[in-house]
Parts: C-alpha cells; structure tokens; sequence
C-alpha cells in the first residue's frame, strides 16, 4: 500500500500533553465528587461542581479524541503496511456500539505497531491492554452503579472509582508512549516518491 501524498505527519506532542494534563484533572475531579459534600449543603456548590466536571469531561474527551485520531493519521503516513481500519475509526470506534468495546484498542496497537520500535523488550502492548481492561472494568461497574440494584453499593463505587483511576495513569503512560516514537518517527520521516 502506497502512502498518500498529501499525508505529512504531524507531532502529536501538544496534542498529548493536553490530552494527559486534562486526563489527570478529570480523574482527580470525578473520584473526590462524593467526599466534597454533605447533608447541610444547599445544592449551590454541588450543582457548580457537576458542572465543572462536566465541562473537563468534555474537553478531555474531545482532546483524547483529537490526540487519537491525529496519530492514527500519522501512523498511517509513517508506515507501509496497510490497516485493518480507515483513519475515521479512530474517533467513530468509541460512539459505534458494540463495536466501542473492543475496536478502539485495536486501533490504538495498530497505531503503536505502525512505527518503528528500539530493539529493547516492548512493554506497550501490555500498557494498552492494561489500560484498555481497567476501562472497560470501569464502564461495566459504572452501568451496574448506576442501575437501582446497585445504587447503593459502596464498595461497588469505590471500586469503580479506583479502576478509572488506574485506566486514567495507564492511558496517560500509554499517551506518552506512542507519543514518543511517533516524535521520533515524525522527525526521520522522509515521503515516500
């Protein structure tokens, strides 16, 4: 397969430090939500709060979003070997369902196999589908959280908590990982004529 010529890749690395410092915020923001507030407050400084969260959620995932799809791009520019998925799956993977649970990860090794590696033992793989587990652990248990069954289950909900916290510091190694062979393949990339 032949790259396409209008295909330069571009650093990923603004990008993924905004993706990784908003990621940190909203995992430090969602988990401390039930240990902010108690009986006697008015509602006031809880509804600002969501809201706040609310709106970090929002740009963590729109700039994840924006990191993800930009090195799917570039890995297709940097390598030569064809892809299971076209670039478009890098963001529609996550909205698709069924296809959300397991598409994106193929996605992103996909991604960490399209460039070069250091001849060292290469811990990514298990980085992203330990990131990937923690995950989706924590999506499940949020669903179970948020049914009547479970409503009021604590230790359901601090587990939930700590699985996003870990999902969270494993997507932020994992970020920082394919971030940097990509810089790397990005600054030796010469177009293929």
């Amino acid at each position: 397969m032949t790259r396409p010529s209008d295909a330069v890749p571009r650093s990923p690395q603004s990008l993924a430090r905004a993706a990784q410092i908003l990621i940190g915020l909203h995992a430090l923001l969602d988990p401390t939500r039930p240990k902010l507030f108690d009986a006697t407050d008015d509602g006031l400084f809880y509804s600002r709060y969501v809201s706040a969260s609310a709106l970090v959620g929002l740009a963590t995932l729109v700039t994840f979003l924006l990191w993800f799809r930009r090195c799917r791009y570039n890995a297709q520019a940097l390598s030569v070997g064809p892809f299971a998925h076209a670039p478009g799956w890098a963001v529609g993977a996550w909205f698709t369902p069924v296809l959300m649970w397991w598409r994106p990860r193929r996605i992103a090794l996909d991604i960490h196999r399209a460039v070069g590696h250091d001849p060292a033992p290469d811990t990514t793989v298990t980085l992203i589908n330990a990131w990937w587990a923690a995950w989706i652990a924590h999506t499940v248990g949020s669903a179970m959280a948020s049914t009547t069954s479970f409503a009021d289950s604590v230790a359901l909900s601090v587990a939930t908590q700590a699985l996003y916290l870990i999902a969270a510091v494993f997507v932020i190694l994992v970020i920082q990982r394919i971030t940097a062979a990509q810089t790397r393949a990005v600054a030796t990339y010469a177009p293929v004529a």
